[in-house]
């Protein structure tokens, strides 16, 4: 099985998660580099919390992927928009391969996002227009928008049941950063 397969596979069994598998699922902080918004802490670590004998590669799956998304809720709280203030995000990266990661982004932060086309390669594409810019680009040209290929919600049941669990995840930071540190 190729990396796309065991990806596709992987996803599958996270899409077949029930919402009791989900909310029993390990908490996970994405800081596998540090964290620059909202901790700005080059030495925060990545965590599992909550992990227990009966978790399996789904539920870590889910977790990973819920992590992300809360670590993104993180990063838009911090810009303090109001609620309507912003009618779509674009999404690019990683998470505009998978649906259902897409979903749970669009849920956790409570904001409609688009995909593009091309938009899987986003930050390659950014730099690649960065670079045009640089070397005398047209503005309308190198920023035009690519085409949306679809808008994905939020789901408001995603999002109630996500919010004790953003909570806790919110909790977790502070109260592991003492251990964070170069020394630890």
């Amino acid at each position: 099985m190729n990396g796309h397969q065991a990806e596709a596979a992987l996803t599958d069994r996270v899409a077949a998660l029930t919402p009791a598998q989900r909310a029993a699922a390990p908490l996970f902080l994405p800081y596998l580099s540090g964290e620059r918004t909202p901790h700005n802490d080059p030495h925060a670590q990545g965590v599992l919390f909550g992990l227990r004998a009966e978790h399996d590669a789904a539920s870590l799956g889910y977790a990973v992927l819920e992590g992300v998304a809360f670590g993104l809720r993180d990063g838009w709280t911090c810009m303090n928009r109001a609620p309507g203030a912003v009618s779509q995000l674009s999404l690019v990266g990683g998470g505009a391969r998978s649906a259902l990661w897409a979903k749970l982004i669009a849920s956790a932060i409570g904001v409609p996002l688009a995909t593009h086309e091309g938009g899987e390669a986003g930050g390659a594409l950014g730099a690649a227009r960065l670079g045009w810019l640089a070397v005398g680009g047209d503005l309308g040209l190198v920023c035009a928008s690519p085409p949306v290929i679809e808008r994905i919600e939020p789901d408001t049941q995603a999002a109630e049941s996500l919010a004790p669990r953003y909570e806790r995840f919110a909790r977790l930071y502070p109260a592991l950063r003492e251990h964070f540190s170069s020394s630890a």
